[in-house]
């Protein structure tokens, strides 16, 4: 019997959730709605300026990982960080959630930027979230970093996408693939919005394409990766799926999410029924719901509504990680879905 529900590999990231004005965006000359990449000497100026900010661990993966603990299910996390505030941070947050922490501290530099992952999420009125992050020492994650014993003792492997885009972290999630694979350990992995075409790597699609048992991004995401035409119908898309039974989860925002397996097509309306506090975290939380419930057995259509109850959770509060047990939340539908 498999020790942990969902291992993870993904970025060791720390954000800082703040409110700002596009103005604000404009003076830095940043990219609204999207990623933006900056060393960490910027991104500590920007910080100065930012009002009743909030220091979260996050990360995409990690994010699944807190949300997923706090629905009950075991999970784990490989990932890279540094000896510095952030990092320490990081490590404490998954100590108290009960999740298996297979990050190792490194020494840090100042001077090259070699440091803890980080990002600066910035909300504007109108929901939107610019990111402006640097990726640290996360992307030095290399062969020696794989807990090998935990992957072995796991359901499912879910890989973080923007994990792909470091030639020497990539090599290192081949290597953790690999193992999955030796001992039939499912491969999730989750888009992340990685811009494929700007990304430029066919090793990198063809990694998601053929390694992959489930899939988790929005339309904009897989279309990226299997390269369709954005007016694509995703429903004549599923044959692909399932020629090699993979399981794919699109989500739609207010509109849900559609959910593509070899048994059909799974329509799941959005769960959130209030207004938006903060849409951070939310794929991640939709991601942690899915796996949850695919670990426990749930129908595939089980699963999707407890992504969608969990993504549903996750918005009504700052940042990525659920502040209350979410087993006790959702204790009568995880009684109810579970065979």
């Amino acid at each position: 019997m498999p020790q942990y529900d969902v291992t993870a590999i993904g970025v060791a990231f720390v954000d800082v959730v703040a409110n700002v004005t596009v103005d604000f965006l404009e003076k830095y000359d940043l990219s609204k709605g999207q990623g933006n990449v900056l060393p960490v000497a910027t991104l500590r100026d920007i910080r100065r300026e930012l009002m009743d900010s909030r220091v979260i661990p996050g990360g995409t993966a990690a994010n699944s990982m807190a949300n997923l603990a706090s629905l009950g299910g075991k999970a784990a996390f490989i990932g890279k960080a540094c000896k510095d505030t952030m990092g320490e941070s990081f490590q404490d947050a998954f100590e108290k959630l009960g999740v298996k922490n297979c990050v190792p501290l490194v020494e840090f530099d100042r001077d090259v930027d070699k440091a803890t992952a980080r990002c600066l999420v910035l909300v504007t009125p109108d929901h939107d979230r610019t990111f402006v992050f640097n990726m640290g020492v996360c992307e030095e994650l290399d062969e020696a970093d794989i807990d090998v014993e935990t992957i072995k003792n796991s359901k499912v492997l879910f890989v973080e996408g923007q994990m792909l885009v470091s030639r020497r972290a990539r090599e290192a999630v081949r290597y953790a693939i690999s193992v999955a694979k030796k001992h039939c350990v499912k491969v999730a992995f989750n888009m992340h919005d990685l811009n494929y075409r700007a990304v430029a790597v066919q090793e990198v699609v063809d990694i998601i394409r053929t390694q992959s048992d489930i899939l988790i991004g929005n339309k904009r995401e897989i279309s990226g990766a299997f390269e369709l035409d954005q007016d694509t119908v995703l429903e004549d898309f599923v044959q692909v799926l399932n020629s090699k039974h993979q399981v794919l989860a699109v989500t739609r925002g207010s509109k849900g999410a559609c959910i593509f397996h070899d048994g059909g097509i799974a329509t799941i309306p959005s769960e959130n029924k209030l207004s938006i506090v903060d849409s951070t975290g939310a794929g991640d939380a939709f991601a942690a719901g899915f796996l949850f419930g695919l670990t426990h057995d749930f129908s595939i259509e089980a699963a999707g509504k407890m992504a969608a109850l969990t993504a549903a959770e996750i918005i009504q509060i700052w940042g990525g990680r659920p502040e209350k047990k979410l087993s006790e939340v959702f204790k009568d539908y995880i009684s109810e879905a579970t065979p």
